[in-house]
């Protein structure tokens, strides 16, 4: 093979080089498809193989937070009245897990929550101040997943914080969440009594 000096290259055309560089990228593209197709086939019989396994289901992975993002997202957006902030109890057994704080920052602002008076007075004084919304405090009450790993609920509940709907409980549920052709969606929710 002979060499091909920088010299050489420079006293080509511009096109032929772009065309050159070009058939170049495209077969380096086509092999890497390549292999990223024997990849995802190995990684599919491997899905199939662990879908076999007990407690393994085809397509939901046993540790997937969809569940949980989906109760939380249904919960804050039926609950009424509608709430346009949110607050979160932090560091305890009730606090909505980060993905599901992740969905309320998305939603509306968000503060933090907790038992200490002095704290939660000086949040209530915050909300005043920012104005007469209706601020909802999710609480996560615990979620349990069934044998086969297919079926997960997800319970939730909460409050209202200040303003006129201030200490009015939201109605808690309990939602069922499956796991259907890969994919996790709502099968069910149903009401539970405030606590």
């Amino acid at each position: 093979m002979s060499h091909v000096s920088p010299a050489t290259i420079k006293s080509f055309p511009p096109r032929l080089l772009r065309a050159g560089i070009i058939a170049v990228l495209i077969v380096a593209v086509g092999c890497s498809g390549e292999a990223g197709n024997e990849k995802s086939s190995d990684s599919r019989a491997n899905a199939s193989v662990a879908s076999d396994q007990p407690g393994a289901v085809e397509g939901c992975a046993a540790a997937d937070t969809t569940p949980i993002e989906l109760a939380v997202r249904n919960f804050i957006t039926s609950a009424t009245p509608t709430a346009q902030r949110f607050l979160a109890i932090a560091g305890t057994d009730s606090a909505v897990p980060d993905v599901a704080l992740t969905i309320l920052q998305d939603k509306g602002p968000t503060y933090f929550y907790n038992s200490d008076t002095v704290a939660q007075r000086k949040i209530r004084e915050k909300l005043a101040v920012a104005g007469p919304y209706s601020s909802l405090l999710v609480v996560y009450r615990g979620e349990t997943s069934s044998e086969a790993g297919n079926r997960v609920s997800v319970r939730l509940g909460g409050q209202y914080i200040g303003g006129k709907e201030d200490l009015m409980p939201a109605v808690g549920k309990r939602y069922d969440i499956v796991c259907d052709a890969g994919n996790w969606r709502i099968d069910s929710s149903s009401e539970e009594p405030p606590r």
